[in-house]
């Protein structure tokens, strides 16, 4: 299937967005246990604006070598500054072989929110349609491809939902992706899938892919959100956090293919280093290892001591620290 002019020759399984969590080099590992690609953290349309791209890349960074195909996600509330976004972006040296803007229009955190970003785009459809426009403007003259993240409503599922998305497909978005929640939701309850079809029927009708995501925690939900929403790919969250193995156990579902096993605690212990090193590489050891005291956890998370190897990382430090403290977990 494609997305603009994107082809990927099997169902896409993505990683979602997620502050604090979608680094570049999370993104390589994820990416090398099997994901099709994953957006950076949202970073401010209007503080590229501003001039305060240096302060927003280390958001921003990609890694195209390692990734593959790679994605830069905005967010704001107004045209003017998506397009000029757009042109910042494609004009830096680091920055320019980027492969999708994707449009940040679900997040429901109140500082995002109360700016007329983020989900509150829900409410204002003429809006966010301008500004699909004048990003997928500005981004054809690069050869990039636009795409939007969104909800199924802002505070509930209605009729103007199926409206809204097929509004921004009809702008230009080349892939709409749908999280099965309302913004009121945040991320709790249970993600409407139902929703979710309805939504894809609408973005189908304009020739656009649409992604699906939401309570996607397995091979089995995986497979079944596809099935019930009838939607091209996937994008998965939080039950990849610690867990980038989680992309190959789904990659050989879809495919048929035999399961891989479930990684040792070892190999656990391995690939929250890389992750770390990645972050330390990128930011520094101080700010890597504070940054990752958020991460660490989720990959001994279910485990026996869970509660205590938590404990333990969340006092580190430094690198040392955390691999002293690792290998008295694998030992």
């Amino acid at each position: 299937m494609k997305i603009g002019n994107i082809t990927f020759d099997k169902v896409p399984v993505c990683l979602a967005p997620m502050a604090g969590t979608s680094s570049v080099t999370f993104r390589e590992l994820c990416v090398k246990q099997g994901a099709s690609y994953g957006p950076t953290e949202l970073v401010s349309a209007r503080s590229l604006v501003y001039g305060k791209l240096e302060r927003s890349y280390r958001y921003m960074r990609i890694n195209p070598q390692e990734e593959g195909v790679t994605a830069i996600q905005l967010f704001g509330h107004e045209a003017s500054d998506f397009e000029e976004a757009v042109r910042i972006i494609c004009a830096d040296d680091r920055l320019k072989d980027v492969d999708i803007i994707d449009i940040n229009m679900g997040c429901p955190v109140t500082k995002v929110v109360k700016t007329g970003a983020g989900s509150a785009l829900m409410d204002d459809p003429q809006r966010a349609y301008k500004i699909v426009k004048s990003a997928v403007r500005a981004a054809e003259n690069f050869g990039k491809t636009v795409t939007v993240k969104t909800r199924t409503g802002f505070k509930e599922y209605t009729a103007a939902s199926d409206d809204f998305v097929k509004g921004l497909a009809a702008e230009g978005a080349a892939m709409v992706c749908v999280h099965g929640r309302t913004a009121k939701q945040m991320y709790g309850g249970s993600a409407d899938w139902e929703a979710i079809a309805h939504m894809r029927e609408a973005v189908a009708s304009e020739g656009a892919a649409f992604f699906a995501n939401g309570d996607i925690k397995d091979e089995e939900s995986a497979g079944r959100i596809l099935e019930v929403t009838g939607a091209d790919g996937i994008m998965v969250g939080r039950a990849a956090m610690g867990n980038p193995w989680l992309f190959a156990r789904i990659r050989a579902s879809l495919d048929g293919k035999a399961m891989p096993e479930e990684p040792s605690l070892k190999e656990k212990c391995e690939m929250l280093l890389k992750e770390l090193h990645g972050g330390v590489a990128c930011l520094g050891e101080d700010t890597a290892v504070k940054e990752m005291r958020s991460v660490m956890p989720h990959y001994f998370k279910g485990m026996r001591g869970a509660a205590e190897i938590k404990i333990s990382l969340c006092r580190a430090g430094s690198v040392s620290e955390v691999e002293a403290i690792l290998k008295g977990i694998c030992e």
